[in-house]
């Protein structure tokens, strides 16, 4: 295992101190962070902006919401690093380790995440990959307009709901990644490798995929128009007018008996079955019109869309769970907690919410009630016709 080492450490605390001074309104000195070995290192909301970091050990450093600004990261390890939501506008990524890495929400825009390779500073040893290794990675609703991502490494990323407008991701490999309801208009993936590539809702006008090897993608509901496709075999690939729903007789072996114990639960007032605890499980793209999840936890959970249309939530526990273009309309919401969870795109037509008075445990009715709730979370885009959200909590929530 990686320790960092005292010395390096205590160039860590100059700079931080150095960013400190500069927001005091001091002269700030750049501080020169290349070559060190900062795995684990806490940056978490520091700021950062063009800091020189190039070749740098990061594995596993905790970056979130820090301020990476034409940063210079050419070969730096970012390896299983958390950037959930930093600013990496402009930034130099170039033959970067970035497998495994969270940038859910992170600003791209502009980056530079080409391959690229230089000498070490002594003259000896390589620094930075031929190809930047972006697999496995998370980039979900991250802006990454513009982002240079050519030849680079995405197997397996998942870039759901991101915007890549305009971004080059000519002969890149994005073979079994997630570019679902992905905004991609305009941009360049010429030459790209994309088998077996989900590209479900995505916005492709004009987008270049001339050469494209795309055996297996699926672009069932994706805009199309305008797109370069000289040879492209769209007949190896799935083009269906709406995305798919899958039946819920088709849910994983393990959801399924779940579902039914919770149901069995419902029915007997508790006396048979159990309530269902399934915190990040997947329910995405499947139909599950009607269910009744009163009482379950399914914190953190996935319902990327799914049809969820005159569902039945009770109190139940959504606590940072995913509902991009799900479809909630007319669902009943009465004292469900929906804190944290992300709700952009997702269609509450006509859905109820409302509070619930919360029994004691002999089934005799307390004092105590439970509203529905939406405390910081994101509705952005949301279709709430018809819906009555005035009566949920929406403090620090962004709201359609």
């Amino acid at each position: 295992m990686l320790v960092m080492a005292e010395t390096e450490l205590e160039d860590v605390k100059k700079y931080l101190a150095a960013t400190k001074a500069a927001l005091a309104g001091a002269p700030q000195k750049p501080h020169d962070l290349a070559h060190k070995n900062l795995a684990k290192a806490n940056f978490e909301g520091r700021s950062l902006a063009r800091a020189r970091l190039m070749g740098s050990n990061l594995r596993e450093a905790r970056m979130a919401r820090a301020d990476l600004v034409e940063a210079d990261l050419f070969g730096a390890n970012l390896s299983f690093a958390d950037m959930n939501g930093a600013n990496l506008a402009g930034a130099v990524l170039r033959g970067a380790a970035l497998k495994g890495t969270n940038m859910n929400g992170a600003n791209l825009a502009g980056a530079d995440f080409r391959g690229g390779v230089m000498m070490g500073a002594s003259g000896s040893g390589r620094i930075g990959l031929d190809v930047t290794d972006l697999t496995d990675c998370l980039a979900e609703y991250a802006t990454a307009s513009r982002a240079q991502l050519a030849g680079v490494d995405l197997s397996g990323a998942s870039f759901q709901g991101a915007n890549l407008e305009g971004a080059i991701l000519f002969g890149a490999n994005l073979a079994n990644a997630n570019l679902a309801y992905a905004n991609l208009r305009g941009a360049d993936l010429s030459d790209a490798r994309m088998s077996k590539t989900s590209l479900i809702g995505a916005d492709l006008t004009g987008a270049k995929l001339a050469n494209a090897k795309a055996d297996g993608a699926n672009f069932s509901g994706a805009r199309m128009s305008e797109i370069e496709s000289k040879n492209v075999d769209l007949t190896r690939c799935i083009v269906e007018e709406r995305p798919p729903l899958l039946a819920r007789d088709k849910l994983p072996a393990n959801l399924k008996q779940a579902l039914e114990s919770h149901a069995e639960w419902l029915a007997s007032i508790g006396r048979r079955g159990s309530p269902a605890v399934l915190e990040g499980a997947d329910f995405s793209f499947f139909d599950l019109t009607g269910i009744d999840l009163s009482g379950a936890v399914l914190r953190n959970a996935r319902f990327v869309g799914t049809r969820l249309k005159g569902a039945v939530f009770l109190l139940t526990n959504f606590r940072g769970a995913d509902f991009f273009h799900a479809d909630m309309s007319g669902a009943k919401l009465h004292g469900t907690m929906f804190d944290g969870a992300k709700l952009r795109d997702t269609e509450l037509s006509d859905a109820i919410a409302g509070t619930l008075p919360i029994s004691n445990s002999d089934g005799t009715q307390s004092s105590r009630a439970q509203p529905t709730s939406f405390l910081n979370a994101d509705l952005t885009g949301a279709v709430v016709k018809g819906f009555n959200i005035g009566h949920a909590i929406t403090d620090g929530a962004r709201l359609p």
